[in-house]
């Protein structure tokens, strides 16, 4: 898989801005939440100081941005609210600090989940109370199908999602020698069940020559989501709630857990070579199922979002974080209206490069991004200042922008 994953982080570099494109598939953005020159403004002033720490957005377009706001004597987390038509409200946030969410997902009732690595599961409530739901501890052995919340036993939390009738999924995972594996569970009241991956037997092998592992990228029709191996959980665990199923990062590929517990693939990392380089945002380099997710030099999972109404998927390739946003050339961001929202795409901290799968097909995006969240049918990113020559937090800006989908 080491050659598979030289050829697609080819694609996810500078290359992205390198060639032409048509006014059809122009990258167009407007700024959500932030990006204005006054920190006590509003609307389009708003300026959003602080720390990126999380990103989610509603069905209904609510966003809500978590940052770390640091004035050189205090440091804090706030929750930065706002609705398609509303003011930005912020929100501090109490019980949680210097948490970084590796993704985040808002429920029916207003409260976000964030999944939180090393950190495990939090919720936030629309008032600002934190709650640790799922505090990592070390396993003497995997957890077993059901597991009350209290005992249960990770290593890491990596991805979090809500389906359409609110059930919380996790993405965790297992990083000691003997127990290195990645799993979906689902939170039911006090207990904590098994959904998807299972632990490695004695002495088996973690390379795909096993079936268990090449089925936990790209599973054949009806395999169990339970009798997948998934040996590298520092690249996998990212999840979404998509239109027909669970989405699940797992490794060099994304498959989808149906309703009936069997798994589907959506990226499978089978000809990774027949995926060309990126021609232009929204236009197709290959079929999704030729790609390959390449392994994160950050031991991070990367993005993952699903759109229910358009029932598209997007990733972030967080393998090469060298691109930045740009205001120039064919993929120029357009949509930029003012200076302050110009100087910080000009200070924009490097990020991944977002990938499209529709239909089948996959396509990239938009590069220079620190995070993806959608709506039911809308494309959100997060991006952040470098911090200038010292790169002090408490010289960071945060902003969410809207990028609009073709069609």
């Amino acid at each position: 898989m080491a050659g598979a994953g030289v050829a697609l982080a080819a694609v996810a570099g500078f290359a992205v801005y390198s060639t032409a494109s048509d006014e059809k598939t122009r990258l167009v953005v407007s700024f959500t939440l932030g990006g204005g020159s006054h920190v006590g403004g509003t609307g389009d002033d708003l300026e959003i100081e602080g720390t990126f720490r999380g990103l989610a957005v509603s069905a209904d377009d609510t966003v809500h941005l978590f940052t770390q706001e640091d004035d050189g004597s205090d440091s804090r987390m706030v929750m930065w609210r706002k609705t398609k038509s509303g003011a930005a409200e912020r929100v501090p946030v109490s019980g949680m600090d210097e948490v970084r969410a590796e993704q985040a997902a808002v429920a029916a009732d207003g409260s976000v989940y964030l999944a939180g690595g090393e950190d495990g599961l939090w919720k936030v409530g629309q008032d600002g109370e934190a709650t640790h739901l799922i505090a990592t501890r070390p396993c003497e052995k995997a957890n077993p199908v059901s597991t009350p919340t209290d005992t249960f036993c990770t290593d890491r939390v990596s991805g979090v999602t809500i389906s359409v009738d609110g059930t919380v999924y996790i993405g965790d995972g297992l990083v000691g020698p003997r127990a290195r594996s990645s799993y979906v569970h689902r939170l039911d009241g006090e207990t904590v069940g098994l959904v998807a991956g299972r632990p490695p037997k004695a002495r088996e092998s973690g390379e795909p020559g096993n079936s268990a592992v090449r089925h936990g990228f790209d599973p054949p029709t009806g395999t169990k989501a339970t009798d997948v191996l998934v040996p590298d959980p520092l690249n996998a665990g990212a999840l979404a709630a998509g239109k027909r199923g669970i989405y699940w990062k797992t490794g060099p590929g994304i498959v989808r857990i149906n309703a009936d517990g069997t798994l589907s693939p959506a990226v499978a990392a089978r000809e990774p070579a027949e995926v060309d380089k990126a021609q232009a945002p929204f236009s197709a380099v290959g079929r999704a199922l030729d790609a390959a997710v390449p392994r994160s030099a950050l031991d991070h999972p990367g993005g993952l979002s699903a759109t229910t109404d358009r029932d598209e998927i997007f990733y972030s390739d967080t393998s090469d974080r060298g691109a930045t946003p740009t205001l120039e050339g064919d993929f120029r961001w357009q949509g930029v209206t003012s200076d302050s929202q110009e100087k910080l795409l000009e200070s924009a901290e490097p990020g991944g490069v977002v990938y499209r799968v529709a239909d089948g097909r996959l396509a990239p995006v938009i590069a220079g991004v620190q995070s993806i969240a959608t709506s039911e049918n809308g494309l959100y990113v997060a991006v952040q200042t470098d911090g200038g020559d010292s790169g002090d937090p408490k010289d960071r800006d945060t902003a969410v922008l809207r990028v609009r989908l073709p069609g």
